[in-house]
C-alpha cells in the first residue's frame, strides 16, 4: 500500500503512475481530488460525484498533471494571521464603521487581512480630517 505521499509523487510525475495500484488510487482519490480543488474547482467539481470511478478519475488527473509544473502549494499551510495583528482599538474602530458582528469581523481578519488593514487606513484618515 502506497501512502498518501508516493501517489502525489507519481500522479504529477512522468514515470511512477503504473507502478500505483488500484486500491491505492480509490484510498488517495479524495483527499487528492479536494486538495487540487484548491486550485481547479472546476475540474475537481466534475470529479466530486458519490459513484464517479475512482480509478479513472485519478488516470484523468495525471494526465492533466503531466505538462504541469510540481505543485508546492499542496502541501503547504496558508499563513494564519493572530487576531493580536490587530490592536483592541482598532478592533473596535473596525466593529463600527463597518457595523459588523465581533465573529465576521475576525473572520476577515483571518482570510483577508489586505481589506482590513486598507479599511484601517481609509477609516483613520477619515478621523484625522
Amino acid at each position: 500500500m502506497a501512502e498518501l505521499i508516493d501517489v502525489f509523487k507519481a500522479l504529477v510525475g512522468k514515470s511512477d503512475w503504473m507502478r500505483i495500484s488500484d486500491e491505492d488510487k480509490i484510498k488517495n482519490f479524495f483527499i487528492i481530488n479536494r486538495s487540487l480543488s484548491k486550485k481547479f474547482p472546476d475540474k475537481a467539481q466534475l470529479f466530486n460525484l458519490k459513484l464517479i470511478d475512482k480509478i479513472t478519475s485519478m488516470n484523468l488527473w495525471h494526465h492533466f498533471m503531466l505538462n504541469k509544473p510540481y505543485p508546492n502549494w499542496f502541501w503547504s499551510k496558508s499563513e494564519k494571521v493572530k487576531k493580536s495583528d490587530i490592536s483592541e482599538k482598532e478592533h473596535k474602530l473596525l466593529l463600527l464603521n463597518l457595523k459588523i458582528k465581533d465573529i465576521d469581523l475576525d473572520y476577515l481578519i483571518e482570510h483577508h487581512i489586505d481589506f482590513i488593514k486598507e479599511e484601517l487606513t481609509y477609516i483613520k484618515k477619515l478621523n484625522q480630517n
